[in-house]
């Protein structure tokens, strides 16, 4: 409701911020050329372009005024920092540099404002459009604190819970100073008596409550009764209500869509993977030439894993151990002071540098320059069935690094919980991963190094 207003205001405050900084700055009209009004014209549709990209205009109840206010200054920034490089490329830079410069801070200055003042109106008007919902809500068997906070965080601003009624207790009580009910009848009589218009059935697909009482009782009166499908949320895989291709479903475990975002990763993936292969063509030629030095056998090293929705393929990684070390049909995980790995391949692995050729796997379209780190075959087989939702990890590509590795999940799992530690983060990731997080990661990959203690 609010987003066609945000963008009104957004455009106000940057054209108006545009106006008064050009009569400020351009005293004389003489001076204000075609390729200022030009540029003044794109500083117009540039930073909606930048709203778009980093999520501006997301639904409005899930940023807090901070977050938003933050988000909006970073794309209003980005792109005056884009007008400024190519205003820098025409004549006559000193006084559109000075415009340029208030009309920066002055849209900032009002964005600011537009901002705080729009978050506040569901606050300051409690009537109306902005009013938040007074409702009941029917929780059999799910009244509790934790499941009223995340309906909570999911609708922020949108409603008021004035009521809970769960038939599975056995007295009336209070959570979060909403009063329970376990009467059907009390049920009735609050609606009633307070004139709440809204009642909400929290009801689980696999233990479906009964409406027909509701539907019955309220069917002469202008009560909305809606129902939310919940599950209980078990494991790192969370459902969601969502739309495939125009058919409202209940998601309960779902690849994601390979829309445009997927055709964008993947021309990412393979750019970024053709320039690291550029870069560190020299240091691919010393580490050849140390592995070849080192021991006997090939440079490279291939091995069997797991792709996109369980497709086989040859993972490449530089040699680390020696040759014939390996017991045909197992894998076992290199340990601190493991006899098998070389000299230098202790440090290829140490430094993650064995991994550099899995930029050829990018190039192939085997893996992605980020996502969930692919194991070794047997290893998937011996934990698909010991870590919920384990093979969750393969419905999207692996990659390279991936949010557990930056997260200090590299290297060993010997223990379970090391690995079910890696898996919900990887599940995270799988459900929230974004071109920005996905240039994150990276980013923090070359902050932190590519070391890690339990990598040996």
């Amino acid at each position: 409701m609010l987003t066609p207003i945000s963008k009104a205001t957004d455009f106000f405050c940057i054209a108006s911020a545009a106006y008064v900084s050009q009569k400020i700055v351009f005293r004389d009209q003489i001076d204000f050329s075609h390729v200022d009004a030009l540029l003044g014209i794109l500083g117009l549709t540039l930073p909606f372009i930048t709203f778009q990209v980093t999520k501006v205009y997301q639904p409005f109840r899930n940023d807090s005024a901070v977050v938003s206010t933050a988000r909006t200054l970073v794309a209003w920034l980005a792109a005056q920092l884009i007008l400024a490089i190519l205003s820098n490329l025409y004549p006559g830079t000193v006084l559109r540099n000075i415009w340029l410069l208030w009309w920066t801070a002055m849209a900032a200055c009002t964005l600011i404002v537009s901002r705080c003042a729009i978050k506040a109106l569901p606050v300051l008007f409690r009537s109306g459009w902005f009013s938040p919902s007074r409702i009941a809500i029917v929780a059999p068997s799910g009244a509790n604190g934790k499941l009223i906070e995340r309906i909570a965080l999911q609708t922020r601003d949108t409603f008021t819970a004035e009521l809970i009624f769960d038939p599975s207790l056995t007295c009336d009580t209070t959570i979060d100073r909403v009063p329970v009910v376990h009467k059907f009848q009390s049920l009735v009589d609050v609606v009633r008596t307070r004139k709440l218009r809204e009642i909400w059935v929290l009801n689980s697909p696999f233990r479906p409550v009964p409406i027909e009482p509701l539907l019955n009782e309220f069917k002469h009166e202008f009560v909305n009764i809606r129902v939310l499908p919940l599950l209980d949320e078990c494991g790192p895989i969370k459902s969601y209500v969502g739309d495939y291709r125009g058919i409202p479903l209940l998601n309960l475990k779902v690849s994601p869509e390979r829309g445009w975002n997927a055709v964008s990763k993947e021309i990412f993936d393979r750019i970024f993977a053709l320039c690291a292969l550029s870069c560190l063509s020299p240091l691919f030629v010393v580490i050849a030439l140390a592995v070849k030095l080192s021991s006997p056998g090939p440079v490279l090293f291939r091995q069997y894993r797991k792709g996109m929705n369980g497709h086989i393929f040859s993972i490449y990684k530089f040699r680390t151990m020696y040759q014939g070390t390996d017991i045909p049909g197992t894998i076992v995980q290199a340990q601190k002071g493991d006899a098998r790995v070389t000299r230098i391949g202790r440090f290829l692995r140490g430094t993650s540098l064995d991994e550099l050729p899995q930029f050829l796997n990018v190039l192939s379209g085997d893996m992605s320059v980020v996502g969930p780190r692919p194991h070794a075959v047997e290893h998937d087989e011996y934990y698909k069935d010991l870590v919920q939702d384990y093979m969750f990890r393969y419905r999207v590509k692996p990659g390279i690094t991936g949010l557990a590795q930056i997260n200090g999940f590299r290297g060993e799992t010997a223990q379970l919980e090391k690995m079910e530690g890696r898996v919900n983060l990887d599940a995270y990731y799988i459900q929230n991963r974004s071109f920005w997080m996905d240039i994150k990661i990276i980013a923090l990959t070359m902050i932190k190094g590519f070391s890690g203690k339990t990598a040996y």
